[in-house]
């Protein structure tokens, strides 16, 4: 083939594209108008809590996995999914039902969902499989997590009232409060490791897809994503009251606590 004929060719295999891509533009914007109160909640959850404040980076993220796919997308034909219509339509009856009940996780899950459906509706089932990881990764903008907490603190409170038995400090625990012979303490939603259990998993996932090519080696550095930040809290509630004990109260406590909170 002359290089007259290869450059003739470009357009044509481009052309599809073209039209694709501006059908999946269109697409998303109808969406995003759609259900733009969902969308402004998000956003407004990513602005007032720093538990969720990775959620402007994530989309932003995706766009570069997926400009690093660029190479493997250039050798494909998009085909519209018929399928994935039929899945459209069930995450837009979820988001429905979601507001009936005035469920925001619920809302913003189908919202998202829907965004990522425009995907193989539009381009194909081919091309959502070669972006599966970074079409995934969009789930984390989703500001959920809060369920988590009251068993997150009571795992906090469980690990540091053990820690001080095995520590020779008698406990006397009623829920998330306990008292040692220094004081009374309290477990509360800053103590339960929420934000740093988050920002790990979101993190952590995000380098087991660029650094290992196998599953296994994945899932286990996932694993160990989950585990650290956990067992780290734990260890830092540990810390903070056991430094308060044998200190008086003069330290860790008031802003103090905070200050080595921060450290640990």
């Amino acid at each position: 083939m002359t290089a007259l004929n290869l450059a003739g060719s470009r357009p044509s295999v481009l052309a599809p594209w073209r039209r694709s891509l501006a059908a999946f533009v269109v697409l998303l914007l109808v969406i995003l108008a759609a259900y733009w109160h969902t969308a402004r909640g998000m956003v407004a959850l990513w602005m007032s809590s720093e538990t969720y404040a990775h959620g402007f980076v994530v989309p932003l993220i995706t766009l570069w996995l997926v400009w690093r796919q660029r190479a493997v997308l250039a050798s494909m034909a998009p085909r519209p999914g018929r399928l994935a219509w039929l899945l459209m339509a069930g995450a837009a009856a979820l988001w429905l039902a979601g507001d009936l009940v005035a469920v925001n996780p619920v809302t913003q899950l189908a919202f998202v969902a829907l965004m990522v459906l425009a995907v193989p509706a539009v381009l194909g089932w081919q091309v959502a499989r070669a972006l599966a990881f970074p079409l995934a990764f969009l789930f984390f903008a989703v500001p959920i997590g809060d369920f988590l907490l009251p068993r997150m603190m009571e795992w906090t409170a469980d690990f540091t009232v053990m820690a001080l038995r095995a520590s020779g400090i008698p406990v006397y625990r009623e829920g998330l409060q306990f008292i040692i012979p220094s004081g009374s303490w309290s477990v509360v939603e800053a103590c339960s490791g929420i934000r740093y259990l988050i920002a790990s998993v979101t993190a952590g996932c995000l380098f087991a897809y660029l650094s290992y090519d196998g599953m296994r080696k994945r899932l286990v550095f996932i694993g160990v994503a989950i585990l650290v930040p956990l067992v780290a809290n734990w260890v830092r509630a540990y810390l903070i009251v056991l430094l308060g004990h044998v200190s008086g109260n003069t330290i860790a406590t008031g802003v103090d606590h905070l200050i080595y909170g921060w450290l640990f």
